[in-house]
């Protein structure tokens, strides 16, 4: 799901948009800029990322196939998932803030709203809440935790195109079942005590045959050492993903931490993934379990360029034997300006299976935001 980098706020139809949702999104932003000159202590604010890539694009997969063919393309949203956004807060006295997030995912290679045909309007955010003293509390679609601490220990944040970490735990070959978001859920943030933090997190199955899933994160960031932890118990999911069957479930624990040099800063995670009471044709490779390692680098080679280096290994423990999946990415992304920054990229995708090929990507971008 959600995509983004930890400085970018957090991972429909899939024709071009219609006309009813172009009038939405009008009527959205219209509204939004009218509460704001109306109150002057309520702001609201439109914002989003454009992302943009052309290369030739490869990964590991049996040969001759779909995945393992090298194809020359224009791709939206490797670096950071492209998305438009509205968000805004009122003062309501005594510190007491409410919130709101609504915000939509994008294709820009083709003009379709959504990550995939299967994507709601609103997929990457719709929630509103309450902020104070107390810390946060918001209810809808969010991030789950996992996700959060995915990207914030490796240094292609939440690239579903190019981090090893994202890729090995959300995509094709990864181990989750779920999205990178949760619907129908409510969150718990405490405020920052002394650069502690922790929060918990709940999505009822809201049927019968589906329980409530739970996650809970804690980090710790003071100057140049951060660390954090992520946990979670999913029980269901929605599209994009198949749902779980009645009685599965898979538990995900995160651990990453960060320590910025000067010259250099160092990512390190490590994460362990468990699927259990899986049915069905997949439940010999649902019911395994998975260890995920990351290690990465940023090093500044100039005021506004840095080379970025990842490497990320996935072993799943499945009754034939081991099955491991590596890839290795290299890159370097320098900003034009605040809000612009181009990328050049090389990934290496690797699983040792029989009978599967290595890939490799090579792809040029260009992100703004706004």
């Amino acid at each position: 799901m959600c995509t983004h980098d930890p400085t970018l706020v957090f991972g429909s139809s899939g024709v071009f948009m219609s006309v009813s949702q172009k009038q939405l999104l009008a009527a959205v932003a219209l509204s939004l800029g009218a509460a704001g000159v109306a109150q002057a202590q309520s702001s609201v604010s439109a914002y989003g990322i454009l992302d943009l890539s052309f290369g030739s694009f490869q990964y590991a997969g049996l040969d001759n196939s779909a995945d393992n063919s090298s194809t020359t393309r224009v791709e939206s949203g490797q670096m950071t998932t492209s998305f438009i956004g509205f968000k805004g807060t009122e003062d309501l006295g005594g510190g007491l803030k409410a919130l709101f997030t609504l915000e939509s995912f994008m294709r820009l290679d083709t003009g379709a709203s959504g990550r995939s045909n299967t994507d709601v309007f609103w997929a990457r955010a719709a929630n509103v809440g309450l902020s104070g003293g107390f810390g946060k509390a918001v209810i809808g679609r969010m991030d789950n935790f996992l996700y959060q601490q995915a990207l914030a220990f490796n240094p292609f944040g939440g690239s579903f195109g190019f981090s090893p970490t994202i890729r090995l735990t959300y995509g094709k070959w990864g181990p989750d079942k779920g999205d990178s978001g949760w619907s129908n859920s409510i969150a718990y943030y405490t405020p920052n005590l002394s650069g502690f933090t922790a929060a918990v997190q709940v999505q009822p199955g809201e049927s019968q045959t589906e329980s409530t899933s739970t996650g809970v994160m804690a980090g710790y960031a003071n100057g140049p050492f951060a660390i954090g932890f992520g946990y979670q118990v999913a029980k269901s999911a929605e599209a994009p993903k198949a749902d779980l069957n009645d009685g599965a479930k898979q538990t995900f624990g995160l651990l990453g931490a960060s320590y910025d040099f000067g010259a250099v800063k160092l990512f390190g995670q490590y994460g362990q993934y468990k699927g259990s009471g899986f049915t069905g044709t997949t439940a010999a490779t649902d019911n395994v379990k998975t260890k995920l390692y990351q290690l990465g680098l940023s090093v500044p080679v100039s005021a506004d360029g840095k080379v970025l280096a990842s490497y990320g290994s996935q072993t799943r423990e499945l009754t034939t034997g081991d099955a491991k999946h590596e890839i290795l990415t290299l890159g370097y992304d320098h900003f034009l300006s605040k809000r612009t920054d181009v990328y050049a990229v090389f990934m290496r995708d690797d699983d040792d299976r029989d009978g599967y090929k290595a890939g490799n990507t090579v792809a040029f971008g260009i992100r703004h935001r706004f």
